[in-house]
């Protein structure tokens, strides 16, 4: 991680989460994400658009799958998660071990959980603002749903991810901009598909 924000430990664990996961992490995924702003729509989700010279009694339009997943603590590997879609239900995000991109994590919901794998593919870490020491960063990538427990064995699906991370660091009494995180708020939004 660059050495002008707050942590390793910031960065490797909002890569993790990307949830996307969800970038789902995810993803995606923040404080105020604008309504109507939308990470790019799966490859299953635009062949809609090919079926269109089929008889209506032929086509099969399925509603994307969407996760959205949120944090306050730095610190925790869990975040909650809402689930809206052909399966929405509210539960929280368990982040398993960050490497070379990608994070295996796990969707708990109150009758199984989902596997949720991502892969980052792009990330913008800007240094604080030197008045404020205010940051923000973004990851994003894909992600795929393999297998879960419980009532969701055969769990599958694939999409995009955005997270963001907005926080600030403490300032130093010689103006300069610490490492200390004093607030911290991550939000992953993904969209995609999803069978259970």
């Amino acid at each position: 991680m660059r050495g002008t924000l707050a942590s390793r430990a910031v960065r490797g664990r909002a890569v993790r989460v990307a949830m996307a996961a969800l970038a789902v992490g995810s993803a995606g995924l923040l404080a105020a994400w604008p309504a109507g702003t939308a990470v790019a729509a799966p490859a299953a989700a635009q062949s809609a658009s090919a079926q269109s010279a089929a008889p209506a009694s032929a086509r099969s339009v399925t509603a994307p799958e969407r996760f959205h997943l949120t944090t306050d603590n730095e610190n925790s590997n869990r975040q909650q998660v809402q689930a809206t879609g052909p399966f929405t239900q509210d539960g929280y995000a368990v982040a398993g071990i960050f490497s070379s991109s990608h994070s295996v994590s796990r969707l708990v919901f109150r009758r199984g959980t989902v596997r949720l794998v991502t892969s980052m593919t792009s990330f913008l870490l800007p240094p604080p603002n030197t008045r404020t020491c205010k940051f923000t960063e973004q990851f994003s990538g894909s992600y795929v749903i393999r297998g879960g427990f419980g009532r969701y064995p055969h769990a599958s699906g694939t999409g995009r991810y955005v997270s963001r991370i907005f926080g600030q660091v403490w300032k130093r009494h010689d103006g300069i901009c610490g490492y200390a995180v004093v607030s911290f708020w991550q939000s992953t939004r993904t969209v995609g598909s999803l069978h259970l």
